[in-house]
């Protein structure tokens, strides 16, 4: 779970570095200025929730977690259902990639066809059925994390950036891929608790989803040369 927390918050990071375009050399980190951006960010960002149907092992037993929060407030609410009595009430479907993909539009509380009546009935089943828990919103408190420290430490991030690319200029990179770059070496840098090839591979997860096939070697590259050096 852990991972799908960080993988998440460092896609929140990424459209809100994004949306702000923030450059190294005309950068000034203003705590008051930069909290009313975020929490703008926050109030008006189109991704309200977020959705998630994961298998974990809660005290030797399987079960489904299934969760939804609005990114505007500091609340997480999921639901944990036994494996066994989701797969059962979900077989009544038929179809759980059609359930999957019912849940995404049921989060995101647009319009549901009139003929989706089966996946709300399944879906009171799984209420019903399962233990409801409310604890903070750790999805966007850690992509809060990343953002304030990516750019309290943008200048050392973007100096070991530019000394670590070849052939290439800095201003030349383009903004998704300099922003993932940001995430992973503030991680790799100065954050604590997440092993390097983590944050390396995550960052290419993030440059094969709102990048491209050719920014993946080119981020890992630049990546696996800063972890080294910080080994030194």
């Amino acid at each position: 779970m852990r991972y799908w927390i960080d993988r998440r918050a460092r896609e929140l990071s990424l459209r809100f570095m994004y949306s702000l375009d923030v450059k190294s050399s005309d950068f000034s980190y203003d705590f008051d200025n930069f909290n009313e951006n975020v929490s703008n960010f926050w109030d008006s960002n189109p991704i309200n929730n977020y959705y998630m149907l994961k298998l974990m092992r809660i005290k030797e037993e399987e079960m489904i977690v299934i969760g939804s929060t609005a990114l505007s407030n500091n609340k997480i609410f999921l639901r944990i259902i036994s494996k066994e009595k989701f797969n059962s009430l979900v077989s009544k479907l038929g179809n759980i990639s059609k359930f999957k993909t019912f849940l995404k539009i049921y989060n995101l509380n647009e319009k549901i066809e009139g003929h989706d009546a089966d996946f709300y009935k399944v879906l009171r089943d799984i209420f019903e059925n399962s233990r409801k828990v409310v604890t903070k919103n750790i999805i966007k408190n850690k992509a809060d994390e990343i953002i304030h420290g990516c750019a309290k430490n943008i200048k050392p991030i973007d100096d070991q950036i530019d000394q670590t690319i070849k052939n290439w200029r800095f201003d030349r990179i383009n903004t998704v891929d300099l922003n993932i770059l940001r995430i992973a070496v503030f991680e790799i840098l100065f954050s604590k608790g997440i092993p390097v090839p983590v944050s390396i591979k995550e960052a290419i997860v993030l440059a094969l989803k709102y990048s491209s096939d050719e920014s993946c070697g080119f981020i890992n590259g630049i990546l696996d040369t800063i972890s080294k050096r910080a080994l030194q």
